[in-house]
């Protein structure tokens, strides 16, 4: 293994549960109930464009509402509280091998985020957003451009994803894939479903993920 590509929220910075919190608060001043659990098991790795516009195909929210104008709104709030996962800087510097981040959250946000945690240095510019595709993961697409972007053969690269989403677009690129479960959001099975979805391991904290990383970078 030549290359480690991250998602960004839920593996790098603990942002997930607030995430969570904060779009819950929201739904709940236009009327709509969801607890946080339940937003983090039916939203956790979609983007807000896509939570708010599903929500409003499914009459939940209504369809006047600017979506444009709401998510800059939850991404301020969220980055305002944004924290490094434990163990990350350690993980950063133990593993040697080159880095990007590929999210589905905007790429100004996932940067100031690497900025706040003091990581930037360890990906050099390689941050992979889903705007910069057509669709967001679940597709692909994001994985595909950080693919021919880096120029590295798939099967020397190793993804950690947190989200049925990201997992799912991670194994859709024909990229080896490590579920995290490192993240404060993460629930109870919720590693046996990554493993049913195709996974080729978990970590449950970074400090296992270095071990496990460092033996494949061996191989």
């Amino acid at each position: 293994m030549k290359h480690i590509i991250f998602d960004c929220d839920g593996v790098l910075i603990d942002t997930e549960i607030v995430a969570a919190e904060v779009t819950v608060d929201w739904l709940s001043s236009e009327k709509v109930n969801i607890s946080v659990e339940e937003f983090i098991i039916q939203h956790t790795g979609k983007t807000f464009t896509n939570i708010i516009n599903q929500l409003k195909a499914e009459g939940h929210l209504k369809a006047s509402l600017k979506t444009e104008a709401i998510v800059p709104l939850l991404d301020e709030q969220i980055k305002a509280k944004v924290r490094p996962i434990l163990g990350i800087s350690n993980l950063l510097t133990q593993v040697s091998i080159p880095k990007s981040v590929v999210s589905n959250s905007a790429a100004h946000y996932v940067t100031e985020a690497l900025e706040k945690i003091e990581a930037s240095h360890h990906f050099e510019n390689r941050v992979f957003s889903a705007e910069m595709v057509a669709q967001a993961k679940p597709s692909p697409l994001v994985y595909l451009l950080a693919i021919d972007r880096i120029q590295i053969p798939r099967e020397e690269i190793i993804v950690v994803e947190d989200s049925f989403t990201g997992v799912q677009a991670a194994l859709a690129a024909g990229l080896t894939t490590i579920g995290f479960l490192g993240g404060s959001h993460i629930q109870p099975g919720h590693g046996e479903k990554l493993k049913q979805l195709g996974v080729f391991d978990l970590a449950h904290s970074h400090e296992e993920l270095a071990r496990k990383v460092k033996l494949m970078i061996k191989q």
